[in-house]
C-alpha cells in the first residue's frame, strides 16, 4: 500500500489530477500512480460497475468497492503529500480562477442555437434523401454505386485530404463528384449540430451555459476543451450557415471586450533565441508587424517595398508568405511538411523544389534560431538515461518558482531522441523542443496577464488560446477595454525586454 502521512481536516480542497498535470505526469489515477511509483494500479472493479447504480442502503454495496474506493482515495492522498509543495500558489489560483469561471458559464443567444440545430438537422434529412443509398454516409454503399456508375471511388471522402482533393480535380462534375459533396455537408452539418446540442445540454437555471475547460490541459501548460464541448476549437468560419461564436453573447446591459495578444509565439521564439536586433523593432514600433519585421530582417525587403505586394516566384501575396515562412519554419519543419504547412497558414501552393530553397533560406538568413534548436538538442541529448529538465524563462529568472519542461527518461540512439512526455513515450527534435518551450513562455504570458487582470477587478468570462474575454459594462465599456488591453500589456520582472502587443474590441456577440 502506498505510504499515507496523518489525515486532517484541510483548510482547503485542491485536485490532486491537476497537480499532476501540472508536474506532467498523467493527469488520471492509474496511470499516474503507475508512473510516480512503478506499480500496477487496477482499475478493474470501476470498469465492471460502468452503468450499475447502488440500489438500496451503503450497507449493501460490496466491500470490494468500497475497498476499491479507499485505495483511491489513499493513492490521491499519497500523491499529494509526495508533491503538494511543488505546486505554487499562482498556479493553484490559475486552477481555481479556471474551474470557477466555467461555473459562472456563459451567455448564450438560446433561439439562434435552437432555430440552428433544427435548421441544420433538417438539412442532414435533405442531404441524406438525394444520396441513393441508406445509411447516407456508408463508405461501402458509396463505392458500389461509383462502380455502379463507372466512376472510380476516391480513396478518401475528407474534403481536406490530398487524395480526395485530386481526385475532385479530375471530376469537377458528374453523380460521384455530388455525392461525396453531399457526404462532406452532412458530416459537417452534423458536427455543428451536435456542438448546438452540447450547448443546449449545458444551460443552467440561469440561463446561463456551464462549460469545462482543462487546467494544463496540454504538457505545454496551455489550456484546453474538456467536457464534450470543445470551445477552444469553435469554428473560424460559419460551417453550413452557422457561426458557433455567434451565440455566445454580452449579457443584458454588458458588452464583451476581447483582447487578445499579438502574433506572440513569433515574438516569444526571437526572445528565446536571443535575437535583439529583431526584438528591437517591436520595441521601437509598437504598431510592428512580426511578419513585416521578418520580411525586412531576413527576407531582403527594403523599408520602400510594400508587403503587401506580390512575389513572383511563389505567385503570393509577400505578407503572405512571411507569415508561412514565419508560422511553418520556426520549429524546424522540414521542406515536404512545409508544402502542407504553407498551404494551410497562408494558402500557399508550392513546389518541391520552391518549398526547398524557403527552407534553406530560411535557416541561413535566421542562425539564431537554428542555434536555438542545437542547444536545446545537445541538453537534451547530453541527459541521456535521465529527466531532462528544461526550466521555463520565469524560473530562470526566479528558480522558486520551479517550472520546467520534463522529459522523462531521454534515450539518445543513433542520433534518434526519445523520451516520455505525461506517459507517453516520443520522438523529439531540437525544433520540437524549441515550439514546446515557445508555447510554454507564451502561455506563462497569458497566465500572467490573467492573474493581474482578476487583481484589477476583471476577471474574464473564457480563454481561448492567446486570448481573454471580458463581460464590461456599457457605461465603462470602453475604459474598461483599455485598461484591460495596459493590463496584459505590461512586462514581467521575468521577460522585462520581450515586447508584448495587445489588441482588443467591444462585441456584443463573440467573433474573431
Amino acid at each position: 500500500m502506498l505510504e499515507i502521512k496523518s489525515v486532517r481536516e484541510p483548510d482547503n480542497w485542491y485536485c490532486s489530477a491537476a497537480l499532476c498535470s501540472y508536474l506532467q505526469h498523467p493527469r488520471e489515477l492509474k496511470l499516474a500512480v503507475e508512473q510516480i511509483y512503478g506499480v500496477p494500479f487496477s482499475k478493474d472493479i470501476r470498469a465492471a460497475l460502468r452503468g450499475k447504480q447502488v440500489n438500496g442502503s451503503l450497507d449493501e454495496i460490496d466491500p470490494a468497492v468500497l475497498e476499491y474506493a479507499a485505495g483511491d482515495a489513499e493513492a490521491t492522498l499519497a500523491i499529494w503529500h509526495k508533491f503538494n509543495h511543488h505546486w505554487p500558489g499562482h498556479e493553484r489560483q490559475l486552477f481555481e480562477m479556471t474551474s470557477s469561471m466555467g461555473t459562472r458559464g456563459l451567455a448564450i443567444d438560446w433561439d439562434y442555437v435552437g432555430e440552428q440545430r433544427i435548421r441544420l438537422e433538417g438539412l442532414v434529412e435533405s442531404l441524406g434523401d438525394a444520396l441513393p443509398w441508406r445509411p447516407p454516409l456508408s463508405i461501402k454503399q458509396f463505392r458500389i454505386a461509383c462502380e455502379g456508375a463507372g466512376v472510380t471511388p476516391p480513396e478518401s471522402t475528407s474534403s481536406s485530404d490530398p487524395r480526395y482533393l485530386e481526385w475532385a480535380q479530375e471530376r469537377p462534375t458528374g453523380k460521384a463528384s455530388t455525392w461525396v459533396r453531399g457526404m462532406q455537408r452532412i458530416r459537417s452539418a452534423n458536427r455543428t449540430a451536435k456542438v448546438l446540442q452540447a450547448m443546449e445540454i449545458r444551460r443552467m437555471p440561469s440561463s446561463r451555459m456551464a462549460f469545462e475547460l482543462k487546467y494544463f490541459g496540454a504538457s505545454t501548460g496551455r489550456w484546453s476543451g474538456n467536457g464534450g464541448l470543445n470551445l477552444q476549437n469553435l469554428n473560424r468560419s460559419a460551417a453550413e450557415g452557422v457561426d458557433l461564436r455567434r451565440a455566445i453573447i454580452a449579457p443584458p446591459r454588458h458588452r464583451l471586450a476581447v483582447v487578445d495578444y499579438a502574433q506572440i509565439e513569433s515574438r516569444v521564439l526571437l526572445y528565446l533565441a536571443g535575437d535583439t536586433e529583431s526584438l528591437s523593432m517591436f520595441l521601437e514600433n509598437s504598431e510592428a508587424d512580426a511578419y513585416e519585421i521578418h520580411a525586412r530582417s531576413t527576407m531582403g525587403y527594403a523599408e520602400s517595398e510594400p508587403l503587401q505586394g506580390w512575389c513572383e516566384r511563389t505567385g503570393s501575396n509577400l505578407r503572405q508568405l512571411a507569415k508561412a515562412r514565419v508560422l511553418g519554419l520556426g520549429f524546424g519543419c522540414g521542406y515536404r511538411r512545409f508544402i502542407e504547412v504553407a498551404k494551410m497558414m497562408a494558402g500557399l501552393d508550392l513546389g518541391e523544389m520552391e518549398a526547398a530553397h524557403i527552407v534553406g533560406d530560411f535557416r541561413k538568413s535566421n542562425p539564431l534560431i537554428v542555434q536555438l534548436w542545437r542547444r536545446l538538442r545537445n541538453a537534451f541529448s547530453s541527459c541521456n538515461g535521465k529527466d531532462y529538465m528544461l526550466p521555463l524563462p520565469c524560473t530562470q529568472a526566479n528558480p522558486e518558482l520551479g517550472r520546467f519542461l520534463i522529459y522523462r527518461d531521454v534515450l539518445v540512439d543513433d542520433d534518434s531522441y526519445h523520451c516520455t512526455v505525461r506517459g507517453e513515450r516520443m520522438l523529439v527534435h531540437g525544433g520540437l523542443l524549441a515550439e514546446n518551450w515557445t508555447q510554454a513562455t507564451a502561455r506563462d504570458v497569458m497566465a500572467s496577464a490573467w492573474i493581474r487582470c482578476a487583481k484589477a477587478g476583471y476577471q474574464p468570462i473564457l480563454t481561448v488560446h492567446d486570448e481573454l474575454v471580458f463581460e464590461v459594462p456599457v457605461s465603462t465599456a470602453e475604459q474598461d477595454l483599455q485598461r484591460i488591453v495596459q493590463i496584459m500589456e505590461q512586462s514581467m520582472d521575468w521577460a522585462p525586454h520581450l515586447p508584448l502587443k495587445a489588441s482588443g474590441k467591444l462585441m456584443d456577440f463573440y467573433r474573431k
